[in-house]
């Protein structure tokens, strides 16, 4: 395929998806930035169908006119990550807006989705995930949305639920090994793997708190018999790519498009360490 039609075609495709008002779990911002990932698997591989499929839907939601909010408000003379901080806990998008532009006076607009990624995660808010796919979107459009991004981002941390913090004092390892397969909870485990294992600014916070909710999730499991298969073993990461691109686009729809990249990111970080329980994770949804 080609690379630079491609990457134009899902620019802009994020860039509307930044103007949708959706649920987390559909929001074509989550979808584009699968599909992103799954063609770079492997750019020789055929993705047109799965192209038309993220463009279509993406066009299928209504947008909603985000220009200009940063415009004439009213930045506080003093700001800091604790002031937004403060702001978000309190569900004031207002105020938290006025703090962004401030601190987009002072600091990197990187560092600020940094900062609401972790702001998420310490509150356990759903949209980690997409302020995760967020961040990841910004890396491969050059970091050329980020305003409107972090926008975004305010604008569903603070209408959606978040939990009070705790530290339960017990930090618990990513094992895929004794990992109990969870329906409710494998989307997440998988995000925060990736997370965990990305090169981030605020990594030593986000690490902490990421440690703190996984504790929460059932890592008692013994070691069980995997089921992969040989095509799996054999091609890799490749092997989504190419299950993907096979399947009849009646069956294409966000959560299996999502579920699969989660699983992608998962053996790139593993490099085989835990390669066939995540394949085996994989076969289960699949089933």
């Amino acid at each position: 395929m080609n690379a630079q039609l491609v990457k134009n075609q899902l620019s802009e495709c994020f860039y509307k998806s930044l103007f949708v008002n959706s649920e987390i779990s559909v929001h074509p911002v989550n979808i584009v930035n699968s599909v992103k990932s799954i063609i770079g698997i492997d750019l020789d591989i055929n993705h047109s169908s799965l192209i038309d499929y993220c463009i279509n839907y993406t066009n299928s939601f209504e947008y909603v006119d985000s220009f200009g909010v940063l415009d004439n408000l009213t930045a506080p003379p003093a700001v800091s990550f604790a002031s937004l901080e403060e702001s978000l806990i309190n569900k004031d998008i207002k105020e938290s807006l006025n703090n962004v532009a401030a601190l987009l006076k002072v600091s990197d607009g990187k560092h600020i989705i940094e900062f609401l990624l972790e702001f998420s995660i310490k509150y356990k808010s759903p949209v980690f995930q997409l302020v995760w796919c967020i961040y990841k979107m910004n890396l491969f459009v050059d970091h050329k949305n980020l305003n409107e991004s972090i926008i975004f981002c305010v604008k569903y941390i603070t209408k959606d639920d978040i939990s009070p913090f705790s530290n339960p004092g017990i930090k618990t390892k990513f094992k895929f090994n004794k990992y109990e397969f969870s329906n409710k909870s494998f989307r997440d485990i998988l995000i925060y793997y990736s997370i965990y294992n990305e090169q981030l600014i605020r990594y030593s916070k986000i690490k902490e708190y990421i440690d703190i909710n996984v504790s929460f999730v059932d890592f008692s499991g013994s070691n069980k018999s995997t089921k992969t298969k040989d095509e799996q073993l054999k091609y890799g990461r490749k092997w989504i790519s190419l299950y993907i691109k096979d399947l009849d686009e009646s069956k294409l729809n966000p959560d299996l498009i999502f579920v699969l990249d989660l699983f992608r990111s998962a053996l790139k970080v593993s490099d085989g360490k835990y390669d066939k329980i995540i394949w085996t994770m994989l076969n289960n949804y699949l089933k």
